[in-house]
């Protein structure tokens, strides 16, 4: 008995180790069919048919006809992709964290791709192209997302670039309109900004927000004048108008324009001295000669809403007809737009929904005089002015009360007398805070 059990146990011994190797073998090919395709193109190519059922096509095997499942497969050299129910699949697939296409018959497509109004390109293995590509001789940017192609200004990193609204190529070398402003793409297609561009014999300056510059301009210490093209002309000669290393304040005024407008600027003018006038827009057509002398003056135009509501509590659409409403207002009355935007209340000075509505700088302040609260006492503004101001503040008072043109009165030769100099907020970022204001952002001073 013992010696039948020893044969058995040698027997079994000598099956396993006979058997083991191609077992092992077996799992490794079954485990290589299971591996997922890099390039779909090497898709297996069964051999059978397709068949129509009721919910569409499926591919059954010559061998078996059985369906295939859940896998790439090629026939009559096209590419199909059939899902885990055994049919072939049109429109978008997802398969390794990459996108492909298959048109109506489910064939992979290739090369650009019109879908839904939207363009896409894609590889000759079937994948559709995301982020900056060249595609021939031109550039094209899709999105990391669903891969359709973009058009317009598109933030890449740190730098923006332009992409053709007709055909989508990458601009480069050249000025670009949008907005009806003017901003130059460099030679690599990135915005340019802050800085002096040279196109052919001409000479142009660019701001913070890329945007070509017009007028009298002042940048670092010294005055320059560009032409309406925004070519530089060396022969207009242009006054410093702020002295960099003196003291600064910038007085604002909100809610106006209003029946003591012009009896402010009087003031203003015979101190030399300039302010910034957030405008409500209903009120912009009332006092349209107020408007022309600010501009007149060199004070700085400023929109604070067409009906001063709170704007957290609007939709993007008020927000944005708020807005216009009061640009066009000041344009009609003065012909020139508002630079800087004074939220009503300063409500959403911290929400960039809101910032991003506005199109312009939103300037808050420093120096809250409240006078809005003590009408019956001018003394209370001049105080709050005259014993709190300093060297960078942006102050913030209401020209529609006859109490606060009172006490301009007295603050502004008193400023003036104690050496600073009354700047707009633009000539105040310029020149004390060394910056270009730029839309999308709060400014509460420049201390």
């Amino acid at each position: 008995m013992k010696t039948r059990k020893r044969l058995f146990l040698s027997l079994c011994v000598l099956v396993l180790a006979l058997v083991a190797p191609a077992a092992l073998a077996q799992a490794k090919t079954t485990n290589a069919v299971k591996t997922e395709l890099v390039d779909v193109r090497k898709a297996v190519k069964p051999q059978g048919k397709w068949v129509k059922r009721t919910g569409g096509y499926k591919f059954r095997l010559a061998s078996s006809g059985k369906a295939v499942k859940n896998k790439w497969i090629s026939v009559d050299g096209k590419v199909y992709y059939v899902n885990g129910s055994g049919y072939r699949v049109s429109g978008w697939v997802k398969y390794r964290g990459k996108l492909y296409y298959m048109d109506k018959n489910g064939v992979m497509q290739t090369g650009w791709l019109t879908v839904s109004g939207k363009k896409y390109y894609m590889k000759p293995n079937g994948v559709a192209l995301k982020k900056l590509q060249k595609i021939g001789d031109a550039r094209y940017y899709f999105s990391p997302t669903d891969a359709s192609m973009k058009k317009g200004w598109v933030s890449i990193g740190k730098s923006k670039y332009y992409f053709s609204k007709i055909d989508g190529r990458m601009r480069t070398a050249t000025w670009v309109k949008s907005d009806g402003k003017y901003r130059y793409v460099g030679q690599d297609g990135k915005m340019l900004s802050s800085c002096w561009v040279i196109v052919g014999k001409n000479k142009y300056y660019v701001d913070g927000d890329g945007v070509r510059v017009t007028g009298t301009q002042y940048i670092g210490n010294k005055g320059y004048y560009f032409k309406s093209n925004g070519v530089y002309d060396p022969t207009v000669k242009v006054k410093m108008e702020v002295n960099p290393n003196k003291k600064m304040v910038a007085l604002t005024f909100d809610d106006g324009p209003g029946p003591y407008t012009t009896r402010l600027l009087n003031c203003l003018q015979k101190n030399g001295a300039k302010a910034t006038f957030f405008m409500v827009g209903s009120s912009v057509p009332n006092y349209k000669s107020a408007v022309k002398k600010m501009v007149a003056m060199g004070c700085e135009l400023g929109n604070h809403s067409y009906s001063h509501p709170a704007f957290t509590t609007l939709s993007y659409s008020s927000r944005r007809s708020q807005v216009t409403r009061t640009n066009n207002n000041i344009y009609n009355a003065c012909g020139k737009y508002p630079t800087v935007f004074r939220l009503p209340y300063g409500d959403g000075h911290n929400s960039s929904s809101v910032l991003s509505s506005l199109g312009l700088p939103s300037i808050y302040w420093s120096l809250d005089t409240r006078d809005w609260a003590n009408t019956g006492s001018p003394q209370h503004t001049v105080n709050a002015v005259l014993n709190n101001v300093k060297n960078g503040d942006i102050v913030l008072m209401h020209d529609i009360h006859r109490s606060t043109v009172d006490a301009a009165e007295t603050i502004i030769p008193a400023l003036k007398k104690r050496g600073f100099q009354m700047v707009t907020v633009s000539q105040l970022a310029k020149y004390k805070g060394k910056t270009t204001l730029r839309s999308g952002k709060t400014y509460y001073s420049f201390k």
